[in-house]
């Protein structure tokens, strides 16, 4: 049996899961492999020290999405027990040239996540809208910034990335930022004029078209996150397959269907980021793996 772990964010993991399921049992016809689907983490980061042996962590053959799983792993944890595969799971050129390729081989990226920042116009004048990334570190934004609940991917990358940009301003960012359970109820604090920004990754943003609510595009670029498949040494080589299926056109049109870029060349961009030239605010692997190394801050 193969085990596989997804680390997916909420408005997918559970159509990804079903997708993934439906590949397993084809594969299992044809290649007598059985996946076992788990979307839990196998070992908690707090109970292993640093230089700890590591035999606590069950390593998954597979692990989907974001890469929280190995945030407070020891880089030789990475280079141990994971498989190198530079240049196996090409890239659209678009994010090749924005440096989304991991050059080790170890994230394979198959979509890109923006996360939107969006407003009430009843509640904000153009004058006032927040231009760049560092204006919501301003403190009139005290206690008006929606975002889902604190431990959820978003929140905690945008800690990440606002701490190393803005280190003399993420207090304030911190004082400013009000968390608010599920991503829905975030849209619908800002459509309903509690709070006069918010911010969740792109695909809660996007319904601002059906709701009192839009989206701004900050000119230094839209702060992203990668969904990545990265694969155990001991897995066993046909579950490569795995990555095949996951930058096939089914499910890369899904993930387009989110407003996530996809990985793959032959899908398109989704129209909402083209048309209002996106630009990904990013810094490159080794400082991306830098900047989120401690979430809980």
């Amino acid at each position: 049996m193969a085990t596989v772990l997804l680390q997916l964010p909420l408005n997918i993991s559970r159509a990804m899961e079903e997708m993934l399921k439906q590949y397993g049992r084809d594969m299992e016809r044809k290649n007598g492999i059985q996946l076992k689907i788990m979307g839990q983490q196998l070992c908690q980061p707090e109970n292993i020290a640093q230089d700890a042996d590591l035999n606590c962590w069950n390593v998954p053959d597979l692990v989907i999405g974001h890469i929280d799983y190995f945030i407070k792993r020891p880089k030789q944890h990475l280079e141990k027990n994971f498989r190198s595969l530079p240049g196996r799971f090409p890239i659209r050129q678009e994010l090749f040239e924005a440096g989304l390729v991991d050059a080790e081989g170890y994230f394979n990226t198959f979509a890109v996540i923006p996360f939107g920042v969006f407003y009430n116009p009843d509640m904000l004048e153009e004058v006032d809208l927040p231009k760049v990334w560092e204006d919501l570190t301003q403190t009139r934004w005290h206690g008006r910034i929606a975002m889902p609940d604190k431990n959820h991917m978003a929140p905690k990358m945008l800690r990440a990335f606002m701490k190393a940009s803005y280190p003399e301003g993420f207090g304030d960012f911190l004082q400013n930022s009000v968390y608010m359970g599920a991503p829905p109820n975030v849209v619908n604090s800002v459509d309903e004029g509690r709070y006069p920004l918010g911010i969740t990754n792109i695909s809660f943003a996007r319904i601002s078209r059906s709701k009192n609510i839009r989206l701004l595009w900050p000119q230094d670029g839209m702060f992203c996150m990668p969904l990545v498949m990265v694969w155990s040494k001991n897995a066993d080589e046909r579950l490569l397959e795995i990555g095949d299926f996951l930058m096939s056109r089914k499910v890369q049109e899904y993930l387009e269907l989110q407003t996530f870029v996809p990985a793959s060349g032959e899908i398109p961009i989704p129209s909402l980021l083209t048309d209002n030239d996106l630009s990904l605010r990013w810094k490159g692997w080794g400082n991306f793996l830098t900047d989120i190394k401690d979430l809980k801050d």
